[in-house]
Formats: structure tokens, C-alpha cells, sequence
């Protein structure tokens, strides 16, 4: 019985170790997506300080691109 119970701990430990770097390799990927995401977020606000209504049109088809990936990102956390 000692034999069972040791393998299954084994078994517990690869497993948790297993998780435990997939859930570090989510965050980096996450980490990556977000530095892509804030340069965009800049030039949105930049734009946005004087643009005209052609601009801000454009404009608002960054921020609603962007109000998506920063949803996306939020739900996988």
C-alpha cells in the first residue's frame, strides 16, 4: 500500500510541476500580447487628441479592437 501511495504522490508532483509551467508559459504569452497591444493603445490616444472625424472613425475601430484583445486577455487570467 505504501508502494501505491508513493507512486501516486510521483504522480501529483509530475502533474502539478506539469501545470505549473503551462501556467507560467500562459502568462508570458499573455505578457507578450499585452506589450503588443500598448503601443496601439498609445497611438489611439494620440490620435485621438486632434483628430478629425475620419480619424476619430478609424480611432474607434482601434479602440473597439483593442476593448476586444484587453477582454480576450482579461478572461484567460
Amino acid at each position: 500500500m505504501s508502494d501505491d501511495l508513493d507512486k501516486a504522490v510521483e504522480n501529483l508532483k509530475t502533474l502539478r510541476d506539469e501545470i505549473r509551467v503551462q501556467i507560467h508559459l500562459a502568462k508570458a504569452e499573455l505578457k507578450d500580447e499585452w506589450e503588443e497591444l500598448e503601443p496601439r493603445f498609445e497611438q489611439m490616444e494620440d490620435r485621438l487628441g486632434s483628430a478629425a472625424e475620419e480619424t476619430r472613425q478609424t480611432v474607434n475601430v482601434i479602440a473597439e479592437e483593442l476593448a476586444e484583445a484587453y477582454r480576450r486577455i482579461k478572461s484567460r487570467l
